[in-house]
C-alpha cells in the first residue's frame, strides 16, 4: 500500500496563531494520500472481526457526570498533571477553572483558580463556581494526598511566578505560597506523592534561567514531611542537559512516585525523551534515553533544518509531542505513554516554522523490557469507521493562519494527551486514557450531525474523543472509544496513576468547539460553556470490548446542556429501526418520566409522558417521515439518549 511520503526541500511553511508559552509558530503541511496503514498494534492478539451497528453508550460503560463547568480552557500546555484521586467508591477532582464570560486568549481571567469536586461514593458536591484558593489567582493544579490522607493542591501563580499549595481540612483550603520559588521564577509544576514524600518537578517562566544549560530549564524539590520543609530548593534537576534538550516549558515533564520510588520524564518536540528514576526518594538518579531526537542542542524555533545526514535535504522525523505521562508500581518499574508526531523543518532565513503529518502514533515504554512499542496509529485500518477505506480529517485541521485559525492543542498529535494508570493486584493492569480525533467527525453541518451549533464559523475542523487502551500481560487490547460522542469535543484527560479495583475514573474536558478560546481564538460560548466531565467506567468491559476492532467507533450524537449523560442499557427502544412504532421500556420509577423525538433540524416532531411505575409506552410514527431521529427521556432526574431511525 502507498505510505506516506517525505517532504524534502519544496516543503511549504504556513504559520498558524501562536499557542500560549510557546517560542515556535507552527505550520504544516499535509500529503493529500493519507491513506491507511495496514498494520495491527505493536503487540495485539486479536483479528479483525466484522463492523457492528453504530450504537450510542455500550453497556458496562458507567455512567458521566459533569461535575462542573470553565471558561477558561487550557488545562495543559502539554502533560497532563494527575488530577483525580480515587478510593474505593470516592472519587475526587480538580481543574483549572475560571466563570469570566465573553473571554478571549487575552482576558485576564481574574477569578481563574483550582476548581474542585468530590463524590463520597452516594452524590456529588455542588457544581463549583469559584476557586478553592479565594482571592489568588492561580491554575494548572495538581490533586495530591499526603501521608496522612490529607488532599492538597500545587499549583501556581502565573502572574507572580510563584508555586502555590492548597491544603483541605474538613471542607476549607487553605492556600499559602511555598518556599520553593525564587529565583528560578518557576511555574507549570508536576507533583507527586507517596508516604510523607512530596516531589515537585517545575519549569522556569522566565527564558533568561537556564538548567545545566537549558532554556526555561527544569528545578527539582522534595518533601520528607508532607511540604512542610524542603530539602531541595528548586535545584537545577540533575542528569538533563541541553544537549537533548535546547529548551524546557510549561508541562514538558511527568513525574511518579510509589514507596522509595520517584521517576521524571522530561521532553517536547525535537528533544529527547528522557526519564530519570531514582530508588532512594530522588537522592540520586540514573538516566535513560526512551526517544533520540537525532539532532543535538536543536532550536525549532531556529533557522536550521532537520537534515541528519548533511545531505541538504530536510529528513521527515519522529518525535514526542511533549505530552507523555508516567506511572510507577510497587517495585519502581516505569510504565510510559508517549505520543508520535512526524515533522520536518526547512531551513534558511525566515523559516521560523514547521511542518508535520496527520500520522500519529501513540507509543509504550516501561524499564523492564526497556523497548518502545507503538500500539495505536490515527491511521491503523480499524479506524475507518464509516467503512470508506479512509479516515476523513477536516479541511481546517491544517494551512490554517493567524485569522483562520485550526483546532490544534500545544501537543500537535492526532493522538495526544495521554495519562497512564496502573492497578495492584495480579495481573497488573495498564490502562492509557487519551484524545485523538475521530473518523470524518468535523464541524460540517450536514443535516444528519443533529447537535452541532458552535459560534466558530469554520467548517471541517476534527472532534476528538477519550480512547482508552489497555494491557494485563496478553498484549494491547485494541483503543476503545469511551466517551463515544459525535460533534463533541472530550480533550486533557487526567486519571490517578495508581488505582485498586474494577473502576477507572477519567476527567475531561468537553464542549461543543473543537480546539481552545485560548489557543485557538475561538469565540467564547457563555451558553454552552466547557464542562468538566468524570467518568467511570468498568475495567473489564475495556477488556472485553477491546478484544473487538470496532472498538474505536460507535459514536452517536449528544443533546446540549445534559448535565447528565448514562448508560443506554437502562432505557430499551424496540423494534429500532422501525416503520411504524417503537416500544419505549423503562425501569420502574417513582416519578413520572418525559420523553421527546427531534429530527435532524432539531425541531420536536414528537413528545410525551409515562406515568411513575409505568414500565414501557408504544409510540406511533405514523405522522412523521423517514430518516434519522433522537430520542431524549427524561426519568429519575436522568436523562438518556438513543437515535431511532423510521424506514
Amino acid at each position: 500500500m502507498k505510505k506516506l511520503f517525505l517532504f524534502a526541500l519544496a516543503c511549504l511553511s504556513i504559520n498558524s496563531s501562536q499557542a500560549q508559552q510557546t517560542e515556535m509558530k507552527k505550520a504544516r503541511q499535509v500529503p493529500s494520500d493519507h491513506q491507511f496503514v495496514s498494520i495491527a498494534p505493536g503487540s495485539i492478539a486479536p483479528t479483525l472481526k466484522s463492523r457492528k451497528t453504530t450504537e450510542f453508550f455500550a453497556s458496562g460503560f458507567g455512567k458521566k457526570e459533569v461535575v462542573g463547568t470553565t471558561t477558561y480552557d487550557l488545562q495543559t500546555n502539554g502533560s497532563m498533571q494527575r488530577r483525580v484521586l480515587q478510593s474505593g467508591a470516592n472519587v475526587n477532582c480538580l481543574w483549572t477553572i475560571s466563570q469570566e464570560l465573553n473571554a478571549t486568549a487575552t482576558s485576564s481571567y481574574t477569578d481563574r483558580g483550582c476548581g474542585y469536586a468530590s463524590f463520597n461514593g452516594t452524590a456529588w458536591s455542588p457544581k463549583p463556581t469559584v476557586r478553592i484558593e479565594g482571592t489568588q489567582r492561580t491554575g494548572f493544579g495538581n490533586l495530591l494526598i499526603d501521608g496522612s490522607g490529607n488532599e492538597f493542591v500545587i499549583s501556581h501563580d502565573g502572574t507572580a511566578n510563584t508555586l502555590i499549595m492548597s491544603k483541605k481540612t474538613g471542607s476549607t483550603w487553605n492556600t499559602t505560597q511555598l518556599t520553593t520559588n525564587t529565583p528560578q521564577k518557576a511555574i507549570w509544576a508536576h507533583a507527586a506523592t507517596s508516604g510523607n514524600w512530596v516531589y515537585v518537578i517545575a519549569s522556569s517562566s522566565d527564558s533568561t534561567i537556564h538548567s545545566n544549560g537549558i532554556r526555561y530549564g527544569y528545578f527539582f524539590s522534595r518533601s520528607s514531611d508532607n511540604g512542610a520543609t524542603w530539602i531541595d530548593n528548586m535545584i537545577p534537576m540533575p542528569m538533563v542537559d541541553s544537549t537533548g534538550h535546547y529548551r524546557g516549558g510549561g508541562n514538558s515533564y511527568s513525574i511518579a512516585a510509589n514507596g522509595p520510588h520517584v521517576s521524571i520524564a522530561f521532553g517536547d518536540l525535537g528533544t529527547d525523551l528522557t526519564l530519570l528514576t531514582s530508588h532512594d526518594n530522588g537522592a540520586t538518579w540514573s538516566k535513560k534515553v526512551v526517544w533520540d531526537w537525532p539532532l543535538n542542542q536543536y532550536n525549532f524555533a531556529g533557522e536550521v533544518s532537520t537534515d541528519t545526514n548533511s545531505d541538504n535535504i530536510c529528513d521527515t522525523l519522529w518525535s514526542n509531542d511533549g505530552s507523555q505521562s508516567l506511572t510507577l508500581n510497587a517495585a519502581g518499574d516505569a510504565h510510559l505513554a508517549f505520543p508520535l508526531v512526524r515533522v520536518y523543518k526547512v531551513g534558511g532565513a525566515g523559516n521560523a516554522g514547521y511542518n508535520f503529518f496527520y500520522e500519529s502514533y501513540l507509543a509504550y515504554y516501561n524499564s523492564v523490557a526497556d523497548s518502545v512499542v507503538t500500539i495505536d496509529n490515527i491511521f491503523y485500518t480499524y479506524r475507518d469507521c464509516d467503512g470508506d477505506g479512509k479516515f476523513g480529517i477536516g479541511d481546517n485541521y491544517v494551512g490554517a493562519t493567524a485569522t483562520d485559525p485550526d483546532a490544534i492543542y500545544n501537543s500537535i498529535g492526532t493522538i495526544t494527551m495521554p495519562s497512564i494508570t496502573i492497578t495492584s493486584g495480579t495481573p497488573e493492569r495498564v490502562l492509557i486514557a487519551y484524545t485523538a480525533i475521530g473518523d470524518s467527525d468535523t464541524t460540517i453541518d450536514d443535516g444528519i450531525h443533529l447537535f452541532w451549533g458552535g459560534t466558530y464559523p469554520l467548517t471541517g475542523q476534527n472532534y476528538r474523543d477519550i480512547y482508552v487502551i489497555g494491557n494485563e500481560g496478553a498484549g494491547w487490547t485494541y483503543p476503545v472509544n469511551v466517551s463515544r460522542t459525535l460533534h463533541f469535543e472530550e480533550a486533557f484527560p487526567s486519571t490517578a496513576p495508581n488505582i485498586s479495583g474494577n473502576t477507572l475514573s477519567i476527567l475531561a474536558q468537553a464542549d461543543i468547539e473543537p480546539g481552545t478560546v485560548m489557543q485557538n481564538d475561538d469565540v467564547a460560548d457563555n451558553v454552552n460553556l466547557n464542562m468538566m466531565i468524570l467518568q467511570t467506567i468498568s475495567i473489564d468491559s475495556i477488556f472485553i470490548l477491546g478484544a473487538d476492532s470496532t472498538a474505536p467507533c460507535g459514536a452517536a450524537e449528544i443533546p446540549l446542556a445534559t448535565g447528565n449523560v448514562h448508560v443506554q442499557d437502562q432505557v430499551k427502544v424496540y423494534p429500532n429501526p422501525s416503520t411504524s412504532y417503537f416500544t419505549l421500556e423503562l425501569p420502574a420509577g417513582s416519578q413520572d418520566s418525559r420523553y421527546t423525538l427531534s429530527d435532524a433540524t432539531g425541531k420536536i416532531v414528537l413528545q410525551g409522558e409515562m406515568p411513575a411505575r409505568q414500565k414501557q409506552v408504544e409510540v406511533s410514527l405514523a405522522n412523521i417521515s423517514a430518516g434519522l431521529y433522537l430520542l431524549q427521556v427524561y426519568h429519575e432526574g436522568k436523562n438518556f439518549v438513543q437515535k431511532v431511525i423510521k424506514e
